[in-house]
């Protein structure tokens, strides 16, 4: 059931309603069955059922026996019980069949003929979140960061609740606990923040997002035929796009928890606002990038070696976080590429500060952070042509060679943009809709602002202006039947 249909509308609509309507103490079991409805809905799923529930009775038993446990011993040895059953359900969905792939064509370089044994496997829905989160809580627990839980019931409802298996974010249980052991009184001012932000995550996503992947689907759906400006126009809007999408689907998913009474973390603060190439991850998919740096990256060593050893744990983070999207090629040369630009980015910190200090433009006020905005976006871009090609199924070194071909001026190459925006029907009142939209939604967003928050001290007048556009901008802007979000794909 995808959360941009009028179905699923309905479905939280009673969901919230029931919450609010049942003894405070019953809520977290409530939410748990409709988690658990809300993942049987769609039939592949209900198949999966066991993966979820193995899932949670397996982490919950490790985290009571690590808990209760003085034995170092025997703490590691659940602990690493919890890690290969979690990661284990998650290397056999995502990478069973690439593995099975590889061992036959190894074979056949050697003229041997193995047998396959690829299942053709389905991954359930928010696989990659709910063995994450449970993964964080047995860690934890081992770290003794966060106290055991007792109650399985009120686990399982942190492992599933169905807000953060759609698209995240990767929950930790210290955050959430004592939400879930006590509920919060229905409050209107919380439900009508969680109300805008959803309308704000639908207005990103269907009117803004769906509308560009129009362009960008199009160009990277055929770019042996593409110039190199339509390439490099896609590529820098796909960039948008994917923030739109992704921050859009988060909005949404904080906007219902906060009516139901819960604050998720937040998992987006302006990244195209960040200065160096290192800020924008610290601002991006916060969940996710905050989970690889507590559980891998500070495990290898962090920045607490020497400097070699750092550059080379920075640069592994980021190729596990590309195996984390997918087993494809592209999404580890994606994950590596940003780990190289990463490591020079380290490796230059001392000559680009030098180059700062002299820089006469920078001597202008608010120049410098220009510059620099527009810079880490362009690599950013840059780096995302990897992971781009990977969702349109294209060959990314062919897109990076295609960039620099058909330049023919700058009024040629924006005349090939615009023919093939006609092409893709943006045109008319969409590219100044579009463009509008994705600058008020940049500006209202940035230094990390919480737009729900700052929306309700504005004006009157300025609040329901900005209520009537957004539901006019759906309306007649919004892309319906392409309800898909990137990020449910992992």
């Amino acid at each position: 059931m995808s959360i941009t249909t009028l179905g699923f509308l309905g479905f939280f609509a009673a969901v919230a309603v029931l919450n609010y309507a049942l003894p405070r103490v019953l809520r977290p079991y409530f939410l748990l069955i409709a988690s658990y409805g809300y993942f049987c809905y769609t039939p592949q799923n209900r198949a999966l059922v066991p993966v979820l529930i193995g899932a949670t009775v397996v982490t919950w038993a490790a985290g009571l026996a690590i808990g209760k446990s003085k034995n170092r011993a025997v703490r590691v040895i659940f602990l690493l019980l919890a890690v290969f059953a979690a990661a284990g359900i998650l290397l056999f969905y995502k990478y069973w069949d690439l593995f099975d792939q590889g061992i036959i064509n190894l074979a056949g370089l050697f003229g041997q003929q193995v047998e396959s044994y690829s299942f053709d496997l389905v991954a359930p829905l928010g696989l990659s979140y709910f063995t994450f989160a449970a993964l964080s809580y047995t860690i934890d627990v081992f770290k003794r960061r966060c106290k055991v839980e007792y109650n399985l019931l009120h686990y399982a409802m942190f492992v599933s609740f169905f807000p953060t298996l759609i698209n995240g974010p990767i929950e930790r249980y210290p955050h959430l606990r004592p939400q879930i052991e006590k509920s919060r009184r229905f409050s209107y001012s919380r439900s009508a923040g969680g109300a805008f932000r959803m309308a704000w995550g639908y207005t990103k996503k269907m009117v803004l997002a769906d509308n560009l992947a129009k362009f960008v689907s199009l160009v990277y759906g055929d770019y042996a035929n593409m110039s190199g400006p339509n390439l490099v126009a896609a590529t820098l809007l796909f960039a948008l796009q994917l923030y739109l999408d992704f921050s859009g689907c988060c909005d949404i998913v904080l906007g219902m928890a906060r009516i139901l009474g819960y604050d998720l973390i937040e998992n987006f603060q302006s990244p195209f606002g960040a200065t160096s190439f290192g800020e924008l991850w610290r601002r991006w998919h916060i969940s996710m990038t905050g989970w690889f740096r507590d559980y891998v990256y500070i495990s290898l060593g962090g920045s607490r070696c020497n400097a070699v050893r750092h550059l080379f744990n920075l640069i592994i983070v980021f190729v596990v976080s590309g195996l984390w999207h997918g087993a494809d090629w592209r999404y580890l040369m994606w994950g590596l590429s940003c780990g190289v630009v990463s490591a020079v980015a380290v490796i230059t910190r001392k000559p680009r500060g030098f180059i700062a200090r002299y820089n006469p433009l920078y001597r202008i006020g608010g120049i410098q952070r220009w510059i620099q905005r527009i810079i880490v976006f362009l690599l950013f871009s840059a780096t995302m042509v990897f992971f781009a090609s990977a969702l349109y199924k294209a060959d990314p070194y062919a897109v990076y060679a295609g960039m620099t071909q058909g330049w023919q001026g700058l009024g040629a190459a924006w005349d090939q943009v615009v023919a093939t925006l006609t092409d893709c029907r943006i045109d008319g009142r969409l590219p100044v809709m579009l463009t509008c939209g994705i600058a008020i939604v940049l500006a209202a967003e940035s230094n990390g602002r919480n737009v729900a928050q700052w929306i309700r001290k504005q004006s009157f007048v300025l609040r329901w202006t900005l209520y009537y556009a957004m539901g006019a901008a759906i309306l007649f802007f919004a892309v319906f039947g392409q309800s898909a979000f990137i990020y449910q794909n992992y």
